[in-house]
Order: C-alpha cells, then structure tokens, then sequence
C-alpha cells in the first residue's frame, strides 16, 4: 500500500457498483466486475437514495454524450453538404434525406419547446406562487 492510499477514503460496494453498472451493459456484467452478488445489487437498486445517485449518474453520461455529439455536428453537417454532389446517386440521395429530416426534426422540436414554454407561463400566470 502506498503511504497516501491509506489516507485517501476507501470506496464503498454501492460505489463500485454504481461505476459498475454505469460501464457495463447488465446487472450480471456489473457482478463480475465488482464482484458483488446479482442479488445484493438488485437490493441496492430498491434503494431509493441509491436509485437516485444511479440515475443521476446515467443522465450525467448521457448529458456528456450528446454534448460531445453536437460538438461534432458541425463536422458532419459539412460531410453530409459535400456527399450532396459525391456524383453517386444514392450517396446523394442519403445526405440529402438526412439534412432535410433532422431539419425537420430540428422544427417540431423547436416548436414543442415554444408551445410548452407558452403552457408553463400559462400555469404560472393562473397558479402564481405564494
């Protein structure tokens, strides 16, 4: 053991498990690797406050996903532009088709959030806080 190992707060099962289950893809995996029982982690998923730190976790690489994901849709946006002239039919058939249903995905989104922003002032408005 080095010297500052013994200084340092051990991590406990529920820590183990939560990076566990956040790097494998099933209960059993995350088992293994730990090598806690299925059973104890399935005791710890019915743990509310558990539950919540897992879930948290899950969002939070998610959250990291999607921030690195429309980091690079720039990138692909200008690789889907050049494959518009690739001079290969179907090539340019796919990358218009993409261009124009996130486009469109893009709108209803905006417009969701639009309408549900209007609702929530709505609310606001009727139900004004104490």
């Amino acid at each position: 053991m080095k010297d500052f190992e013994r200084y340092m707060p051990k991590e406990t099962n529920k820590e183990k498990v939560l990076v566990a289950l956040i790097e494998t893809s099933s209960i059993r995996e995350a088992s293994q690797k730990t090598g806690i029982g299925e059973t104890t982690i399935y005791r710890y998923l019915q743990d509310k406050e558990f539950l919540a730190e897992y879930r948290n976790a899950r969002r939070q690489t998610i959250e990291t996903a999607i921030a690195q994901l429309q980091g690079a849709a720039g990138e692909a946006v200008e690789t889907l532009k050049r494959n518009l002239h690739s001079e290969n039919p179907a090539i340019e058939i796919r990358a218009a088709q993409i261009i124009l249903d996130n486009a469109f995905r893009g709108l209803e989104t905006t417009d969701i959030l639009t309408r549900l922003e209007e609702i929530e002032n709505e609310f606001e408005k009727q139900n004004p806080k104490n």
